[in-house]
């Protein structure tokens, strides 16, 4: 069990660049009609924490043996400074369908007792998310310019650098242990997944100010998160590496609820994550 401190928001928010005034420990009171009582946890880092501390193996499977690892989260509640943080965990399940293999775990995190984020961590031969790709090559991305609305005005662009002191202070955040997924003295430079998935919110909230959205009267929050990466894809990243982040404009739910769906490129023409994300605004949401 941990508690979260002040501290671990800030290394998170700072670590990639998300300005939300949620996290803010000065400017939270800024937002209209905040439902929260002070600063919030970011859900990446809330989800980093479920990845670095889930079981890595079972009888039946090794993990890292499967090519794409997929996170479906709901948020349920959120976490504050000072709260008591706990991970639980079900009985992995492997199945087996016409596309391959995959391991699936239930995951709860609870804050003080009470579920917080709710869901499924899996791995497998093949992406939990099937999203229409981009009409757009690599080669063609890279050339155009950074937070720019690019594709008739379909699609943000913000390009981010994979920074290896980032990702240290990312997984400290979420009270990782640093040197198993970097390590300067044994040569190994290993990005979390939920690292360069973390960035997707400083691509949104930039997207947000391009288009002229105010941040502070009528704000978004999560409401849910489903994230696939390609962990051969993440392996291979070292630090500096450009990743474009393309997010698309958003669908209008019933409820208020506006789903994003994100892509995030590096040196191949497949993405190195999807993401398909749900949010609403404080305005329409109820707080359990």
């Amino acid at each position: 069990m941990y508690t979260l401190s002040q501290v671990q928001i800030d290394m998170a928010r700072n670590s990639t660049d998300d300005f939300n005034l949620f996290h803010d420990q000065f400017r939270w009171g800024w937002i209209k009609q905040n439902p929260f009582t002070g600063p919030i946890a970011l859900g990446f880092q809330l989800g980093c924490l479920i990845e670095t501390h889930i079981p890595k193996n079972s009888p039946h499977v090794t993990v890292d043996m499967l090519r794409f690892s997929s996170f479906e989260l709901k948020f349920a509640n959120c976490v504050m400074v000072g709260d008591k943080i706990d991970v639980e965990f079900k009985k992995g399940r492997l199945s087996k369908n016409e596309n391959g293999k995959q391991f699936s775990t239930r995951v709860c995190l609870k804050a003080n007792g009470k579920p917080a984020m709710i869901g499924f961590k899996r791995d497998g031969e093949y992406p939990t998310l099937n999203l229409d790709l981009p009409e757009i090559l690599v080669s063609q991305l890279k050339d155009l310019p950074d937070r720019s609305f690019v594709l008739d005005n379909q699609y943000f662009l913000k390009r981010k650098w994979m920074i290896v002191g980032n990702a240290k202070n990312f997984l400290l955040s979420a009270f990782a242990d640093q040197t198993v997924f970097i390590d300067e003295f044994a040569n190994k430079v290993t990005f979390p997944q939920m690292y360069p998935l973390s960035l997707l919110s400083s691509a949104m909230l930039e997207r947000a100010q391009a288009a002229n959205y105010d941040l502070v009267q009528n704000p978004l929050i999560y409401t849910s998160q489903h994230l696939s990466i390609d962990k051969v894809q993440l392996k291979e990243m070292r630090s500096n590496d450009a990743l474009n982040i393309l997010v698309k404009q958003p669908q209008y739910l019933p409820g208020g609820i506006q789903r994003f769906d994100c892509f995030g490129f590096v040196n191949q023409q497949t993405p190195l994550f999807m993401a398909q994300v749900d949010l609403i605004s404080v305005s329409d949401m109820k707080v359990k």
